[in-house]
């Protein structure tokens, strides 16, 4: 009789084992492929202001609960600077980038992966020729002085964009709370919920 039940009892744990090992491997396979985020606010300090589309791929590893993950960022900043003896008018800086990087992840259970980032390969793209200094009127005698903040208007976008990528990228080690709807994902991210559309193939 003892014997029974100490069958049972490892017939039990083996059959619990491969639905949490199921599960896992339902979860890895349908996140395949690219996913984009909706626009999110992740500065606004009245002077400036900072928005950004996330971008995450997951590609299947050799065990079919893993693989290689990617995380893109488009972010785009705005500032405004006022206007004063040179500037006669309200000047605003528009500049966008491109920050990524790459890790592994590992589904946890049915709905959470853990994400491992590997920080060497984080890397950060802004074109300075993308760097624009917008205003409404300009006299010939303000034209040089705007033209002559173009460089450290370069330097701080670049400054500000590269910050959004690190606070989107920092502490991130998984995702949770993941809930697959078709082409439609809603999940959490360091506490913030977020939704994303698989990408067209």
């Amino acid at each position: 009789m003892k014997n029974i039940a100490i069958i049972l009892c490892a017939a039990c744990l083996g059959g619990a084992a491969l639905s949490s090992c199921n599960s896992r491997a339902k979860l890895s396979e349908s996140l395949q492929g690219e996913w984009t985020g909706n626009p999110e606010k992740v500065l606004d300090s009245g002077a400036a202001s900072a928005s950004m589309v996330r971008m995450l791929e997951f590609a299947q590893g050799n065990a079919d609960t893993e693989g290689t993950f990617t995380m893109t960022a488009n972010i785009t900043v705005d500032n405004t600077m006022p206007f004063n003896d040179s500037i006669q008018t309200p000047l605003t800086i528009s500049a966008s980038g491109v920050a990524t990087i790459t890790g592994t992840y590992q589904a946890k259970d049915d709905d959470e992966v853990v994400i491992l980032l590997d920080n060497t390969s984080f890397s950060v793209t802004v074109d300075p020729e993308g760097v624009q200094l917008n205003y409404n009127i300009v006299s010939d005698s303000s034209a040089p002085a705007v033209e002559k903040l173009k460089p450290a208007a370069i330097v701080l976008a670049t400054q500000q964009i590269n910050r959004a990528a690190q606070n989107a990228f920092t502490n991130l080690h998984e995702i949770d709370d993941i809930h697959i709807d078709g082409s439609l994902m809603k999940c959490e991210i360091n506490k913030t919920d977020l939704i994303f559309h698989r990408a067209a193939k």
